[in-house]
């Protein structure tokens, strides 16, 4: 909320990913809306969501804020394969 009244605070925060921003780069923008997964009942997944195969794991849902907490994420894909490798080890 701070960010988008002060324009120059938000600069300063863009700019440590894009140090040649400008003021008159920042335009204003409707706000983006964020992707919620939802179950065939309409309830809204509020964790992850893992769909598995017997060769793939997809991620069908990362709660925010995913962007920010990649490696936490990365982690929690890491053991979710980890564990489904050894499901198929024990079936044979």
């Amino acid at each position: 909320m701070r960010d988008s009244l002060w324009k120059s605070g938000y600069l300063a925060a863009c700019r440590k990913y894009c140090p040649t921003l400008t003021l008159g780069d920042l335009q204003p923008f409707e706000a983006g809306i964020r992707a919620q997964a939802v179950m065939k009942d309409g309830s809204l997944v509020h964790d992850f969501l893992f769909s598995h195969t017997s060769r793939s794991i997809h991620v069908c849902n990362a709660p925010s804020p995913a962007a920010t907490s990649a490696l936490p994420i990365g982690d929690i894909i890491a053991r979710e394969v980890a564990r489904q490798r050894a499901a198929l080890i024990c079936s044979g």
